[in-house]
């Protein structure tokens, strides 16, 4: 049987098989990609760039602390809960009292001098008619000048008495004996004995007597004793003496 037809359709076959395989590989290598494939894998592949954040500017550099390995990690206690502390309200301060008002200086009753051995009555008196400062009735007796403050009130009390009289000494004729640091008790109506400690004592002739050192108005609380001073000349027209004896005595403490 003569096999050459069969042996050339099985050569004729296979150059027809590789002539399509030639074919085919040389299409595949002159195909152009498609751009817009190439885009969207292009867009895929490359992921988009972070949002930017607001970084805070650090206030010092912080020196990095490295981590403790786990097995040196100390585990932390378990806080306690403490009770939180009450906080106290604060109380309104109370308003300082009302200071107790000082009952009213009683008017002088007797004036007490130990030093000399005086104890006696106090008469009340205002002004004479010539302007000038009442004297007592009595020789025996020293007078309060009721137009001013009261022994123990602030401001000047005064009380004047007499030297002598025509039978002889007087309340005050011992006056000139006393000195600073002397003490005079006022014993008041309402029982009450004020101390009063002689400041000092002071002399002048009878027409240049400070009055308003002797009577006018003064910071605290005073007595002040006036009589006619005995070491001066006697005016028997006026029956008077030419000087005057003052004593300035301060409320004792």
């Amino acid at each position: 049987m003569d096999r050459r037809p069969a042996r050339r359709q099985a050569f004729v076959a296979l150059f027809l098989f590789a002539a399509l395989v030639v074919a085919v590989l040389t299409g595949m290598a002159n195909r152009q990609p498609d751009p817009a494939q190439l885009a969207a894998q292009v867009v895929t592949a490359t992921p988009p760039p972070p949002t930017p954040t607001d970084t805070p500017v650090p206030t010092a550099t912080a020196t990095a602390t490295p981590s403790p390995t786990p097995e040196n990690t100390p585990l932390p206690d378990t806080p306690t809960a403490v009770p939180p502390t009450a906080t106290p309200v604060p109380t309104a301060t109370p308003l300082p009292p009302t200071p107790t008002p000082l009952p009213p200086v009683g008017a002088p009753v007797r004036l007490q001098i130990p030093k000399i051995g005086v104890n006696a009555a106090v008469e009340s008196v205002g002004l004479t008619p010539d302007g000038a400062m009442g004297v007592p009735q009595n020789h025996d007796n020293v007078a309060w000048y009721n137009l001013g403050p009261k022994p123990g009130e602030p401001g000047q009390a005064v009380i004047d008495g007499h030297v002598d009289s025509t039978t002889g000494p007087a309340v005050f004729w011992d006056l000139n004996k006393l000195k600073p640091g002397d003490q005079i008790i006022v014993v008041g109506s309402d029982k009450i004995a004020r101390k009063f400690v002689i400041r000092t004592i002071e002399a002048y002739p009878e027409d240049q007597a400070p009055l308003q050192k002797i009577f006018g108005p003064a910071p605290g609380t005073h007595l002040n004793l006036i009589t006619c001073d005995q070491s001066t000349p006697f005016d028997h027209s006026r029956h008077t003496y030419l000087g005057r004896l003052v004593i300035y005595a301060d409320l004792a403490p």
